[in-house]
């Protein structure tokens, strides 16, 4: 008769692949208005994967650019790659290899938001293992625009903060009240769930 496997060995513990996990001061003060200032001009109305504007007003309404890496960005992806590489190895433990989506700049205005939603999903979406989001604006830079990842979770406003979650798990952006709140988005990639 075969042993069975312990699956709380001390050799190996298990990860939780159902925490957030924050990142305080991934960013500086100066690094997260100098991301607002270069790219805040390329914006364009947000858009669901899959749908065009019709389709996509009714789940999400905002502006944002998808960003690569070249010269002038790859600082900000050595960055994001660092930061989830020590969260990954730390609390999920997932099969990761890229961002190859890049990152989302995006701004939520008045009456902006995000209705519930997941981040994996079919194609490419597939591929999203974890999902972070770094707070660009100030915290009182607006209101309203939390940041929910669901059932309770309410992301930190303080600039820089990265805010990293499985992309299995739902998660939205509450409608701005007043003012307007700045993130950088991203997806780091790897095979599939099973």
């Amino acid at each position: 008769m075969e042993t069975p496997i312990e699956m709380n060995s001390p050799q190996e513990p298990l990860k939780d692949q159902t925490q957030v996990a924050i990142v305080e001061a991934a960013f500086t003060p100066e690094e997260c208005t100098r991301l607002v200032a270069d790219l805040d001009k390329h914006l364009q109305p947000a858009t669901v994967e899959g749908l065009d504007a019709a389709g996509s007003a009714g789940i999400r309404k905002s502006s944002a650019v998808f960003v690569f890496p070249d010269a002038s960005t790859n600082w900000v992806f050595e960055r994001l790659r660092r930061a989830i590489d020590e969260i990954n190895e730390a609390v999920y433990g997932f099969d990761v290899g890229e961002f190859k989506e890049g990152f989302q700049f995006t701004r939520y205005e008045v009456g902006e938001h995000y209705k519930p939603h997941f981040d994996i999903g079919p194609g490419l979406l597939a591929e999203r293992k974890l999902s972070m989001t770094v707070q660009l604006s100030l915290p009182d830079a607006y209101t309203g625009g939390e940041l929910v990842v669901y059932p309770e979770f309410i992301a930190p406003k303080e600039q820089g903060t990265m805010t990293v979650f499985p992309s299995f798990m739902c998660h939205g952006v509450r409608p701005v009240k007043t003012g307007t709140r700045y993130s950088l988005v991203s997806w780091l990639a790897g095979p599939p769930f099973r």
